[in-house]
């Protein structure tokens, strides 16, 4: 198992562990978002707004609203939270051709089954 890597590929691999880390907490907020979304009673209102809507077009209208709000934060939340992943894996298929994986956002070494020495990708001891 290397425990090194070359100095050539120091600046990329910083910096693009920052993006990694970026993407990661992107995805955390995306997911926190589409739970939130989930959650929101709000699918609930327009189903008692429509139950209104057969005396008046105003409140069909305002039924339609309050669904089309509710889905359009899901839809949305849903979407975010793809990008980030996606971002995520691309990063993630790059590092493994370098021989270096992720558990959530620390790094270790491909070769280390165990996920016993965790890296420091930014400290400079760590590249020759």
């Amino acid at each position: 198992m290397p425990d090194t890597l070359s100095s050539d590929i120091k600046s990329d691999v910083q910096s693009r562990y920052r993006q990694y880390l970026s993407h990661h907490s992107d995805a955390a907020e995306a997911n926190d978002a589409l739970k939130q979304a989930k959650a929101s009673r709000l699918w609930l209102v327009g189903v008692v707004v429509g139950l209104f809507s057969f005396q008046s077009e105003f409140f069909l209208g305002a039924a339609f609203a309050l669904l089309g709000v509710y889905f359009y934060q899901i839809i949305t939340a849903q979407v975010h939270k793809a990008q980030a992943e996606d971002a995520m894996e691309e990063l993630g298929r790059w590092f493994s051709g370098k021989g270096l994986m992720f558990q959530d956002t620390t790094a270790f070494f491909r070769d280390d089954d165990q996920l016993e020495n965790p890296l420091n990708l930014e400290d400079d001891g760590l590249y020759q």
